[in-house]
């Protein structure tokens, strides 16, 4: 019976100890404050939306899902899980997720060699259109 305390008592402080912290630090993921304040120069129409489209299912889907909700083919693989994009819209700036984009972290792939800055603004068109 003692050691089943104990072994509990160890279980929590490895969760404690480890597991939140890797949870609140996968989930703020913040770009620098220029970077977030950024304007996005693409216009927020029909067109510019498509195209981010278009660039997210070639690039994005495999782990954000195909409707942005983190829920790709590769995201059971993935530490930390990708996010939800439909959540997040909402509560990023425009240049939060350009700067996510063009820089990645950890299983997040860097974009800036892939994609023209166009392209990353209107990526971040179509993301912020989830919401």
């Amino acid at each position: 019976m003692m050691g089943k305390i104990i072994m509990l008592i160890v279980g929590w402080a490895v969760i404690v100890t480890i597991g939140v912290p890797t949870i609140i630090i996968a989930h703020s993921w913040k770009a620098p404050k220029e970077a977030s304040e950024r304007q996005n120069p693409a216009p927020k129409n029909q067109d510019s939306i498509e195209k981010g489209k278009a660039l997210y299912r070639k690039y994005c889907a495999s782990c954000h899902g195909k409707n942005g909700q983190g829920d790709g083919p590769l995201a059971k693989e993935l530490t930390p899980k990708p996010a939800d994009l439909v959540e997040r819209a909402a509560h990023h700036s425009d240049g939060d997720f350009a700067w996510k984009i063009t820089n990645g972290r950890g299983a997040m792939p860097a974009f800036k060699d892939q994609l023209s800055e166009a392209d990353i603004w209107d990526l971040t068109n179509f993301i912020k259109s989830l919401n």
